[in-house]
Formats: structure tokens, sequence, C-alpha cells
């Protein structure tokens, strides 16, 4: 069973668990796994027991659901509140989770007062060691499994100071923090890593006007292999991979594809760029996928209709109407296949291209065709229960 943590936050007790059809192992294979954990008591033959940092029972249940459907990981922790915060998934690998747990309900912008662990749905979870005084933030984090789950590692990347000779910036320095459950230590060790050749400089420069690092994690991705490579994406500029696992690991950096044309002024506007950029594994791991959208809308003709003299005269002639704006966009892929040897931009192939005068309904499925009609969403909003949380 593989999993996959979407990126879409989500968590309610009021919603309903998945229907698992028996399988609570997740034997059909790939599963979505939500991010956010359910706060019941729900054991099944995949619950996992462990000991939190503060002597607290705890234990963890894993319910599966068919994908599209989101599966579910279900906590239950007798003594502990969770008021502000709740546990969640941070990475997965195979059928490994690394999820972390607030113990402190009072306070949650301190690492040491999260309880991190590795559930396997076979009775397993182990409290890892805090990584105090390192950052583990959820976004540059790895979890490897490793010879099906015998022992695994989990992976971070931290940012270092930039290193200026002569007024030169001459290197960018990060930390690569790496726990291995079968280490003698049992602790967290952190080796430092350079880049000195500023290749992104060269494809994709940062404009003056924007406050940019070299690098901002906003994804990581396992990739695995005998060297336990990972991912760390930066939507904006590229992808440092680095095999973790060696003795003197090294990151290479691959430039992402330059910006759509459309997309160039997002960055010099600082956009958030998971809006339309994103970047996976294959299923079998052998390729690296990037995707990029860009929409824009088409020029709407101009109202030739008559200005109203008056205000009096603008609303007793005005007559409401609705108009659903059809924005236009296309989507392009690019593939790198793995492994890659160096740092290059030269990696990418563009895959395929596809636009919104790419996508038809036939109609002869009518039912298909009515789900886009504006007048039957203005209905639905009529029926929609909608409050603002506190």
């Amino acid at each position: 069973m593989d999993m996959a943590a979407p990126t879409v936050p989500y968590w309610t007790t009021a919603h309903p668990l998945p229907e698992s059809d028996g399988h609570e192992d997740g034997s059909w294979g790939m599963v979505l796994l939500d991010r956010w954990c359910l706060i019941d008591d729900l054991p099944n033959a995949s619950t996992g027991m462990g000991i939190t940092s503060t002597g607290l029972r705890i234990q963890v249940t894993f319910h599966p659901a068919r994908p599209p459907l989101l599966s579910r990981l279900c906590v239950h922790c007798p003594g502990l509140e969770f008021r502000r915060v709740v546990p969640k998934v941070i990475a997965s690998d195979a059928d490994l989770v690394l999820l972390c747990v607030p113990v402190n309900p009072n306070s949650t912008a301190d690492v040491r007062n999260w309880d991190y662990f590795v559930y396997r749905p076979h009775h397993r979870l182990d409290l890892l060691p805090n990584p105090h005084p390192l950052y583990l933030h959820d976004s540059i984090a790895a979890l490897l499994s490793r010879q099906d789950g015998a022992w695994y590692a989990v992976a971070a990347l931290g940012l270092g100071p930039p290193v200026y000779k002569g007024g030169a910036l001459i290197s960018w320095d990060f930390d690569i923090h790496l726990y291995r459950s079968t280490s003698s230590s049992k602790g967290w060790t952190s080796k430092r890593v350079s880049v000195t050749e500023f290749i992104r400089d060269k494809f994709i420069p940062i404009p003056a006007s924007v406050d940019r690092l070299y690098h901002e994690t906003e994804k990581t991705i396992t990739v695995g292999g005998e060297g336990g490579t990972v991912a760390w994406v930066d939507f904006w500029r590229g992808i440092f991979l680095c095999d973790v696992l060696d003795e003197f690991p090294v990151l290479r950096d691959i430039p992402l594809p330059c910006p759509a044309r459309r997309n160039r002024n997002l960055l010099r506007n600082q956009y958030d760029p998971s809006y339309f950029r994103d970047v996976t594994i294959s299923r079998n791991r052998d390729s690296i996928k990037y995707i990029e959208m860009e929409m824009w809308s088409p020029k709407e003709p101009m109202n030739t209709t008559t200005t109203p003299v008056s205000y009096v005269d603008c609303v007793l002639n005005n007559t409401r109407k609705f108009q659903a704006i059809r924005d236009d966009w296309k989507a392009t892929t690019w593939s790198m296949p793995m492994p890659v040897i160096g740092s290059s931009c030269e990696y990418w192939h563009r895959g395929c291209e596809v636009g919104v005068k790419d996508i038809t309904l036939g109609a002869s499925n009518p039912c298909r065709s009515n789900l886009l009609s504006f007048s039957e969403i203005m209905e639905m909003f009529k029926e929609l229960p909608m409050a603002n949380p506190p």
C-alpha cells in the first residue's frame, strides 16, 4: 500500500469516515491520505499504540478509502486536548507515515511542543527524538522507507548562511538534517552542503524588486533509490536533489523551466506559485513531473447600451443579469527522467500542452453539460448552508 498526502488541509469531526470495504490495511494499493487527522477512538486491525513524550498513551488507526476519496488517520490520546490544532501528516513513503502531534495545547510555535511519530498500519507507532534545536517545518521533511519498512530515515533541509568573499557571494550553505531508525546514537545528525554554482541565476534570475532567497522549499518529494534521493522543490526557481544517505551528500541544483509568458509578472508581484505550478514523482519513481498553468481572461466587447441620464433612471431601468465569465487557461507538462547526475536544466523534456478549447462535453451527455449550467449553479447556492467559522 502506498500513501500520498494531499496538500489541501481538511479536518472536521462532523464528517463521516470513508467506507473501507473491509480493507483496513489498504491492500488495494495507492490511497490518498488526508493531511489532518480525525480525533476519535475508532480502533481496527491497523491500530498502532505508543507513548507520547509526556507519558500519555496514544493510538493511531488507519481508515482507508478508495481514491478519489481521502483515507484518514484517527488519533486517540486520553488526557491530551486538541483545542487549537490537531495532529497532522507531514510525509509518507510506501506504507509508512510521518505525523506530528501537538503535546502542548497552549503553544504550537516551538518544535519542542510537538511529538513526531512514524506509523505503520501493522501495530507500529514509533516516537522519534525531538529535533530541537533543529527546525522541522512541514514543507521540508521527507520520510524514506528502507528494506520494505525494516528501517527508515527522516530527512529535512535547513537553510544555512550565505558566504561572501570580498563583497561577492561565493556560496549558499544548507544543512541536511537526518534521523535513522537504525542509528546507535538514536538522535539527529546534520551535514553542511553548499551551492557554489548559481545555475538558477542564469536561467531564472530573481528581479531586483523581489525579496526572495536563492531557494525556498515549498514541497518535498521522496524519490528513493540506493542513496535515498530527496527532492526539495522551490516552485519559482528549481529543485534540489540530494542522496541523503550518502556519507558525503551533495546538492544537485535543477532549475525549473522558465515561467510561461503570462506568469512572468506574477513572479515580480510575488504571487504564490503553488496556485499554478506543481511538481510530483511518477508512480514508479522513474521520472519527476512538472506542470504549469496559465490563466487569463479573454477581452470582453465594450458595452454598447445607453448610459442612464440620472441615478433615478439607472435604478428604475436596471435589470440585474448574471453573466458567466469564461476564463481561458492552458496547461503544459514537463518530465525529467531519474536518476540525474550533476546540475542542469537540460534534463527537462517538454510533454503535452492542453487548453480550455481542447476540453469538450458531448451533447449526447446532457447530465455533464448541465453541471456547467450557470442558472442551476445559482439555484444550488440558494440551498447551500454557509457559516462563518469562529
